[in-house]
Order: structure tokens, then sequence, then C-alpha cells
């Protein structure tokens, strides 16, 4: 906007006579100038006076930009902290294992959905955080940004209302007759996690412009040094308890055959209680029947019939049936389809149903 000719004179007039900047800008303001139009006049008084275009400062980011980074940091470090705690307690309960709370059952399939979730959101946070120190030490003026100041808050709340809920839960397995030392563990898990969340963020809103390093390391650099290690660990451990995925495909095959031949057992044992006698083949089984072959290979299961109301099933499987997910303590079907590693037969009966050894587990 070109300044106007009349506010020109009359600062150039009232500066003359000897008037501060303050009075002029209160007495135009008084009679309806904005502040902004007024400053870019006096701005050109000064240059004219000193010869001595003024400089003009690199503009910081938008409050929309920083409110961007700033949530999306937020968002990923409420998730991988999240995660982290899902996938520390999973191990917990695989290193220390409780037959009485058969919720560890599931600790395959979180563990690996939280390492996963490590990894991706991790990373994206630390590069987030990165971008959002960067800009600060580039522009110290939004250390007293609203925006970031009410974002932190708001993020410390939801930090809050994680550790409570996690700590809640911690407490209430172990009032309910969980292990001692699984709830210290976990507790202590809850602790390390959100005291450090915590610790930082409150350390980060009391920054000043004086506090922020030039070229050492400051405590931004020692934190995500700090957290790199502990997630680091969570994961190798994560990785070497569940091993590659090659070895959970193998295990998830192997489950596959036995449910397989869960399903076939179930629907031999229909076809003798409806006719009194064994189907001379699988293809004899009527209703929703499973698949009789091999996941892997495609080689068809074995089916032999045996006196009276005897039979077995038969697969080649990859490994000992005790590398599998432990199965539910009262599933007393883990016994009858306990098998080794190659080719075993399953001798059952047409008269006896056999209890699931999956049916609690998530596929």
């Amino acid at each position: 906007m070109a300044p106007s000719p009349k506010l020109d004179e009359f600062i150039e007039r009232a500066r003359s006579t000897g008037a501060a900047d303050q009075t002029i800008v209160g007495i135009l303001t008084s009679r309806g100038w904005p502040e902004k139009e007024i400053y870019e006049s006096l701005a050109a008084h000064y240059e004219k006076q000193t010869g001595v275009e003024i400089p003009h400062r690199e503009s910081s980011a938008t409050p929309a930009k920083d409110a961007f980074f700033y949530l999306l940091a937020f968002s990923t470090l409420t998730t991988w902290t999240i995660c982290l705690g899902s996938l520390a307690f999973d191990l917990i309960d695989r290193f220390l294992q409780d037959t009485l709370f058969p919720t560890e059952i599931y600790g395959t399939y979180n563990a690996s959905g939280s390492l996963a979730c490590v990894l991706v959101s991790y990373p994206i946070y630390l590069l987030l955080t990165r971008a959002i120190i960067k800009q600060v030490r580039a522009h110290p003026e939004k250390l007293n940004s609203p925006v970031r100041k009410w974002l932190t808050y708001i993020a410390l709340v939801f930090a809050a209302g994680v550790f409570i809920g996690d700590l809640i839960t911690t407490l209430s397995y172990y009032l309910r007759g969980e292990i001692t030392s699984r709830f210290l563990l976990k507790a202590l898990v809850v602790l390390i996690i959100s005291g450090a969340v915590f610790l930082y963020y409150f350390w980060d809103l009391r920054k000043s412009p004086d506090s922020l390093p030039q070229t050492r390391p400051g405590i931004d650099t020692w934190a995500a040094l700090l957290a790199t290690v502990g997630v680091l660990a969570l994961v190798i451990w994560g990785f070497t308890s569940l091993g590659p995925p090659s070895s959970q495909r193998t295990m998830r095959a192997d489950r596959k055959r036995v449910q397989d031949l869960y399903q076939l057992s179930a629907q031999i044992n229909l076809y003798w209680k409806a006719k009194n006698k064994l189907p001379d083949s699988i293809d004899e089984v009527q209703g929703p029947v499973p698949s009789t072959a091999d996941p892997i290979t495609r080689a068809p299961y074995e089916y032999l019939a045996r006196e009276g109301s005897h039979y077995d099933l038969c697969a080649t499987f990859y490994l000992d049936s005790k590398h599998q997910v432990r199965p539910y303590p009262a599933a007393a079907g883990a016994r009858v389809w306990a098998h080794p590693p190659g080719h075993h037969c399953f001798s059952l009966d047409a008269t006896i149903t056999v209890e699931n050894p999956y049916s609690y587990y998530p596929e």
C-alpha cells in the first residue's frame, strides 16, 4: 500500500517540531489512521533521513503452518508412545508368563502391530521435531507463540490421560491376581515413558531465546539420543522374541493346517451322527467343508478310515506345536492337536467332539 501524501506531510512537519514518534502514532491513531500505515510512513521518513533502506527480516512461518507441524508431531508422539508401551507390555507377558491370564494369547499379534506402529511413527516424530527445533532456532520469537504453548499443554493433557489409563489397567490386573513382577515391570514402563514425555515438554515450555544452544548439543539432542536408544532396545527385543516375518508365516501356516483339520473332523463327526458310518473319502462330507489341501504346498490332506468310528487326518508341518503361541489354558483340544515337525497323523474318534485349540485366537 502506497503511503498517503497527507500522512507523510504531517509526519515530516511533526518530526521537524521535535514531536516523539509515540506521540505522532497516538495522535494519528486517534484520528482513525491504521497503525501499520503510520509505521510505514515513519519508516519511509527515516529511510529518507538516513539514506539507507530499512532491511527486511525473513518472516517466520505462519501460525497455521506452526499448528500443522505441532499437531502432526504430537499425534505421532501419542502414537509411538502408546505403541511402545503396548509392545513392552506384550514382551513382558511373553517373558514372565502367567497361565491365569489368557490375554497373553494375543501377544504375537499385538506385538507385531505395536512393532510396526513404532517403526513407522517414531522416525516421523523425530523428523518433525527436528524441523520444529530448527525453526525455533532460526526464529526464537516462536518460543512465545500462543499456538506452540496451547498445543503443547493440550498434548500434555492427552499424555496425562494415557498415563492414568495405563496405570489403572496395570493396577487392575495386579488386583485381580497378576504376578507382582509383571505388575512392577509394567508400572515401571508406564512411569518411564510418561515421565520422560512430561519432563521434556515441561522443560520445552520454559525455553527462552538465551537458552537455545548455538553450537554444542543441547537437551533436545540428548533427549532424542536417549529416546532412540530405548526405542531401539525394545524393537530389537521385539524382533528377537517374535522372529523374522518368515518365521511368523511358517507358524501361521501350521496354525492354518491345524484349523483345517479341526474343521474337517467336525464335518466327519456330523457325517457319523447322520449316517452312523465314516465317509469313504473327504469328498463325501457335506456342508461348509473347509480347505482340503495344504495352504502352501496345495497337497491334499490325508484321510484314513479305521475300524468303527476311528479315523486319521494327516498333514505335514514345519514346526513342533510347542513353538506356536501357547493355547488358551482351558482348551483341551490343544493336547489332541499337538504335533511334531514333518508328516504327522492325528488319531480321532467320530463320536468324540474335539475342541478347537485356536478358537480363542485372532486370525
